[in-house]
């Protein structure tokens, strides 16, 4: 879409993400009410937000001190406050602005004002425009403000409520019509919208006027229509104080929605990452961190953080009034602080959370109260990765995918990174300039297939300079609008050519006994580390050829049956099309994997593949490490230069159900050996355990800090302090 977005520059913007490097700024702790900390908006130096979304009926047992003790005690420096949805929490004069049944003659959200302000937390509105109550005289007075299907029947996802459409009065009157006397009632700290924009589809007669819902015509008006209107509701909201926020709900993350969040999140002054849990079983237990790091390559050292809900869900299945139990919603809010997010709470009603069901309150309370005790080792300066993962958002939501989700490619790198205990950031395809790459030494490009010349110029420039590329299967054989290549557009760079379409297997009508792609040791060293007792490892699922080189590491071999016994043995000598190409160019090193061996790990779980990942990448970084763990267990690491010094956060992903969608209790982990080079070669002071409690003896020998962390439970942070 490349409709003109100046009204979006600046949004606040929502990713309800699956995936998620990138800096949070330095700041100190987050500026009192009475305050803005020297002309610093609020909302930049806050680390944790609460919020209880309020149902119908909480007016009538809503016990306002006791929720705001609740937040208090977890030393929360903001709350999301209900406003709206489809039902007011406030006597509203907004014409058709339903006022809750329960209310009766309260004012629920001014009371929660009033006892969150006088214990010194922020509060904001949050509301839902995308949804409305269906009242009879509404529907005769504004019947177009409602979404319909094809048969003209509204869309309704509860009882007498229904989605509104972005194209009425619902968006252009009703919603700042509320938001007007929102900020004229209430001395609020900003606004998030839940919900909105999404790519709608509606055949309500104005949208019919528009044309087909799926098409790039009314993608372009709904995306034309959501710049003016946010424009328009972030003017009402900061009209009051310039240092409010609002923050809109763009939706989609890694997966495609419809909507290009880099356009969106240009001049953007937050981000919500708002998906609270995995909303698939097989989402992988490191969600969380990632869609922090990913909404960060887009936001850059602007805001972001991550909605954590504290009630079960397992895939698409949610029972919002029953306290998760496991330690997944701990979990997630300690992979939002390593990853550099803001950690927000979640928990839904009044009743039901403090008088029902009250097994959220204290796993919250605990992790956020330990946050705010440690809070300036989570004010971050900088990554200490140096190596970053490209995102190819353009790749992954215009290429299908037959055999699983365009990001398999992705997750199959990132499960190596975490494997071999490499901390690993991400940088957006649309950010490759000098300033950006130039901390990394590795760039990892993930079946980046539909690559400009302008990307490819940018990867060039990065190699020049000395920087290392490991690049797989399909990348730069498509142009950026997904017109097939002659050749690579980095195939000088990696001196490699084409010489033919992918070849795939596993997928016939055989299953399990399909032929499959093998790969032989031509040439050992680095790359076939592990290997030493066989000739060939497993292969990918697809390969894409390539001229023969000279001297590749690894070839193919043709596939074969693998039943019946009898029948499994290669037919032909191996081929002499590389599996592996490797280069050195300078003081760069280049690999180029021809075939889909990240998302076949990511798929099937094959060690060989895993391994050979590793070895590649070990070999690209020739031993340029500025962290390294050693000691059992899955761990991802995560390090930074922080206010006070350095901060290494060790996230251990040994659990039961860890891989299932819950971490249930993650299995402690042994002594852990850490060295650390430190890119000031400041004089360290002292080390010490954030989540233990205790100080831990070092070495330090110029640049480099060696010393052992005793053990690791479910989350450790050392921290350095210089």
């Amino acid at each position: 879409m490349d409709a003109n977005r100046r009204e979006f520059t600046t949004w606040g913007v929502t990713g309800a993400a699956s995936l998620l490097g990138g800096l949070l700024p330095t700041a100190a702790m987050a500026a009192p009410i009475g305050g803005s900390g020297g002309g610093v908006p609020w909302y930049k130096t806050i680390k944790r937000i609460g919020q209880t979304n309020f149902n119908e009926r909480d007016p009538e047992f809503g016990d306002v001190e006791a929720w705001a003790n609740y937040w208090a005690s977890a030393k929360v420096q903001a709350v999301a406050l209900s406003v709206s949805g489809p039902v007011a929490f406030y006597p509203t004069k907004v014409p058709f602005f339903h006022v809750s049944d329960y209310l009766r003659g309260r004012d629920l959200f001014g009371e929660c004002l009033t006892a969150a302000k006088k214990r010194g937390i922020r509060v904001f509105g949050r509301m839902s425009p995308d949804i409305q109550y269906t009242d009879p005289k509404l529907l005769a007075a504004h019947p177009l403000w409602f979404r319909r299907d094809k048969a003209g029947n509204l869309q309704t996802p509860a009882p007498n409520i229904a989605f509104t459409c972005q194209f009425s009065g619902q968006f252009t009157e009703q919603q700042p019509a509320i938001l007007r006397e929102l900020t004229a009632l209430y001395d609020i700290d900003g606004v998030y919208m839940n919900g909105w924009p999404t790519m709608q589809e509606c055949y309500c007669e104005n949208c019919r006027k528009i044309g087909d819902p799926r098409s790039e015509a009314y993608k372009t008006a709904l995306m034309d229509s959501a710049a003016q209107l946010t424009d328009l509701y972030r003017s009402i909201v900061t009209a009051r104080n310039p240092n409010n926020f609002y923050s809109c709900n763009v939706a989609g993350g890694m997966e495609d929605s419809g909507l290009d969040q880099w356009k969106l999140t240009r001049k953007a002054n937050w981000y919500t990452s708002d998906n609270q849990a995995r909303s698939a079983v097989e989402e992988p237990v490191w969600q969380d961190a990632q869609q922090v790091k990913y909404a960060h390559a887009m936001m850059g050292d602007r805001p972001v953080a991550a909605v954590t809900g504290s009630y079960t869900r397992s895939g698409p299945t949610m029972w919002r009034q029953v306290a998760d139990t496991t330690f997944e919603p701990t979990f997630r809010m300690a992979q939002t602080t390593a990853a550099g997010g803001i950690v927000w709470y979640h928990h839904l009603g009044l009743e039901q959370g403090f008088t029902v069901d009250r097994r959220w309150q204290a796993p919250g309370r605990d992790f956020l109260s330990w946050h705010a005790a440690n809070e300036p080792h989570f004010h971050n300066k900088r990554s200490l990765a140096n190596v970053a993962i490209v995102l190819p958002t353009n790749t992954m939501s215009h290429r299908k995918e037959a055999k699983g989700k365009a990001t398999d490619y992705l997750q199959g790198v990132y499960a190596a990174l975490v494997d071999a205990r490499i901390p690993v950031d991400f940088v957006h395809e649309n950010d490759l300039t000098a300033t950006r790459l130039a901390p990394y030494a590795l760039l990892i490009l993930p079946n980046f297939a539909m690559m400009s010349d302008a990307q490819a110029d940018a990867l060039n420039a990065f190699v020049k300079s000395g920087g290392s590329l490991l690049a797989t299967y399909q990348t730069g054989l498509y142009d950026a609008a997904g017109a097939p290549r002659a050749d690579f557009a980095l195939g000088g760079l990696f001196g490699i050519s084409k010489a033919g379409e992918p070849v795939g297997t596993g997928a016939s009508v055989l299953g399990s006994f399909a032929p499959i792609h093998l790969q032989s040791i031509r040439r050992r060293g680095p790359l076939t580390e592990g290997f030493d007792e066989t000739k060939w490892i497993a292969g990918p699922s697809w390969t894409q050829p390539v001229k023969p080189v000279a001297d590749a590491p690894l070839t193919f071999l043709d596939p074969y049956p693998v039943y019946p016994p009898e029948a499994v043995y290669p037919r032909a000598r191996p081929t002499d099309r590389p599996a592996v190409v490797t280069r050195q160019v300078g003081a760069a090193r280049l690999a180029y994997l021809a075939g889909d061996m990240d998302a076949t790990y990511w798929r099937l779980d094959n060690p060989d593949l895993g391994r050979q990942l590793i070895n590649t990448i070990h070999w690209l970084l020739d031993g340029k490490a500025p962290v390294s763990v050693t000691g059992d267990g899955l761990m991802e690491v995560i390090a930074w230069q922080t206010g006070p010094g350095y901060a290494l956060h060790m996230l251990n992903y040994n659990g039961p159900n860890a891989f299932r969608g819950h971490m249930r209790k993650p299995v402690p982990l042994g002594a852990q050996a850490v060295r650390m080079t430190l890119p000031d070669g400041a004089s360290v002071r002292s080390a010490k355990l954030l989540r233990a409690g205790r100080t831990v003896a070092f070495q330090q020998t110029g640049r480099t800090i060696d010393l052992t962390v005793p053990a690791v439970d479910a989350y450790e942070v050392l921290a350095l302090e210089v």
